[in-house]
């Protein structure tokens, strides 16, 4: 419940902060699902700079907030990955996630689903 009640937060200042960046071909990311897909894009792709732009982008706004919103006392960590974690093994672990977790791509926000994917690789010991 906790969880959730984090990622819910977590998920409206990263919601409004990536309003700002803009994803290849004016494409709008609204679920883990197309977040996986952009950050999916092959190298050989004319869009691969832009999406894998806004793919990294996307998860640093989503580790930078987490890491602002836990620095205090009132909320607890959702994840705790190492700090020599690099946001592309970040990327790795939600695109295995993705794959794995049917259940929650397709709904929900994009930032939920990445959340969901630290929570599952890196818990606490809260």
């Amino acid at each position: 419940m906790q969880f959730m009640r984090y990622a819910i937060a977590l998920a409206g200042i990263v919601a409004s902060s990536s309003a700002l960046a803009v994803p290849p071909a004016g494409k709008h990311i609204d679920t883990p699902a197309e977040l996986a897909e952009l950050c999916s894009v092959s190298a050989d792709d004319p869009s691969y700079a832009a999406a894998m732009g806004f793919c990294l982008g996307y998860i640093d706004a989503a580790l930078d907030y987490h890491a602002a919103l836990t620095a205090g006392e009132k909320f607890n960590p959702i994840a705790c990955p190492d700090n020599a974690v690099t946001r592309e093994q970040v990327v790795a672990v939600f695109l295995e996630w993705s794959r794995t977790n049917s259940q929650h791509v397709g709904t929900g926000l994009p930032v939920e689903g990445v959340m969901r994917a630290l929570y599952e690789k890196w818990p606490c010991s809260v």
